[in-house]
């Protein structure tokens, strides 16, 4: 099956597998849109007058002083305040000073989000792009961040939308998406290295022979790099708060994050991953010598085992409420709990590597995601969204079957996480 050219104005259907061929127009696909639409306002009205949750606190003080009129930044903010300034503007212009007003703003973050998925998805992978948006949209690990007063939404929506710009060979716009981001949630400029390589395409085997000529279209991407660099010396960390600096070091890598994201994506992907061991199992049985193949899943396993480690002091909080917590001390303190995880990240890592990304430039996905993992200490949640929803992005579907029971898994999983955060029993 030949790749879709990125640079296509109007893109083919997808030919190879006939319910990919049929999916232009999917029956249901208004049902699934009142469906999925209803639950997002039910998401949204179920959250009123609630009190804020965790990170909410210091989020909705810096909007709050803003509203006020007043710069001063608070002491615990970590991330550059462009999410709060962005919020207290819309929630001025609409006369609004709530935390149920914020929250409907971030709301609107996440359909922002979701439409640069579909957007994205499209270029990617055409006719496809409906179930795709549906299961993102009941993505577990992201329900519970679309209707509260956090930057993740916002700055994934931007991160979307400037792989679509890329893609699209929009560079002006994929850097002042990604230069944006930056005011968001600075260490994510990382991903300016995947907008770059989404840029090159299938011109990335030209570039020892045309170097000059490729790389001149792609002066703007040094611009979020320059405003990062610019920002991390004026401000002397990475980290804009002087006091959490040390527990957010510069130019340090750690293991925690991407073994845990392995785990999270073995999870949240069972039906995936057993299709992905079969395609390695084939693989292996095809070329009995490729002990490159054979060697990932024993890699990860033996790293699992003797690498994770989630010696953060912040991962020691209230593990019985939040999951990021429960889940990495679980696997300190049991070695059942170690060996388990290690299996579970060993099948994810080989199985998920054997489905086929679009466009030309996709793979570079998993150099930059490592990087954007390794970079932080703190074990967390959701530092997994970004490399994932972008993998739901890029990846082929194998069967409809398998992505229809995906949507539903994820439904239930997604209903039971916000009811729990709700009740307050967990959080992520």
């Amino acid at each position: 099956m030949t790749p879709q050219s990125p640079t296509s104005e109007k893109p083919r259907p997808v030919r190879g597998f006939s319910f990919l061929e049929r999916a232009s127009s999917p029956p249901g696909a208004w049902a699934f849109g009142l469906l999925l639409g209803a639950l997002y306002v039910a998401g949204i009205v179920a959250l009123r007058l609630r009190a804020p949750f965790t990170d909410e606190i210091d989020h909705f003080t810096q909007i709050t002083q803003f509203l006020r009129g007043t710069n001063r930044i608070l002491t615990e903010l970590t991330t550059i305040p462009g999410y709060h300034a962005l919020v207290a503007a819309i929630m001025r212009a609409c006369g609004a000073d709530s935390l149920d007003a914020a929250r409907l703003a971030n709301a609107g973050f996440g359909l922002f989000a979701v439409a640069g998925f579909h957007a994205l998805r499209r270029r990617a992978w055409p006719g496809t792009e409906t179930l795709a948006t549906a299961q993102v949209l009941v993505l577990p690990i992201l329900v519970p961040l679309l209707f509260l007063v956090y930057t993740d939404v916002l700055a994934l929506a931007l991160l979307l939308w400037a792989a679509w710009a890329s893609v699209s060979r929009r560079h002006v716009l994929a850097a002042l998406f990604a230069t944006a981001l930056v005011g968001v949630r600075q260490h994510e400029v990382v991903w300016t290295g995947l907008l770059v390589l989404l840029a090159l395409g299938d011109d990335a085997g030209r570039l020892r022979s045309e170097p000059r000529r490729l790389l001149a279209s792609l002066w703007p991407y040094a611009v979020p790099v320059a405003v990062f660099v610019a920002f991390w010396a004026w401000n002397g960390s990475i980290s804009l708060s002087r006091t959490q600096a040390a527990l957010h070091p510069d130019a340090t890598l750690h293991a925690g994050n991407p073994l845990f994201a392995l785990l999270v994506a073995g999870l949240v992907l069972p039906l995936q991953v057993l299709q992905g061991l079969v395609a390695c199992i084939a693989a292996l049985r095809r070329r009995r010598r490729n002990w490159l193949l054979a060697a990932v899943p024993v890699f990860v396993a033996c790293g699992f085992w003797f690498g994770f480690h989630a010696d953060h002091p912040y991962n020691s909080a209230y593990p019985s409420y939040y999951v990021h917590n429960h889940l990495p001390l679980l696997i300190e303190q049991r070695q059942l709990a170690r060996a388990l995880a290690a299996l579970v990240a060993a099948a994810a890592a080989c199985a998920l590597a054997t489905f086929r990304l679009r466009p030309a430039g996709a793979y570079g996905l998993f150099p930059v995601g490592l990087l954007f993992l390794a970079a932080s200490w703190l074990v967390e949640l959701r530092y997994a969204l970004v490399p994932l929803v972008f993998w739901l992005a890029f990846r082929e579907h194998r069967s409809r079957a398998v992505e229809y029971a995906t949507w539903a898994l994820w439904l239930a999983l997604a209903v039971c996480m916000y009811l729990g955060t709700l009740t307050l029993r967990l959080f992520l």
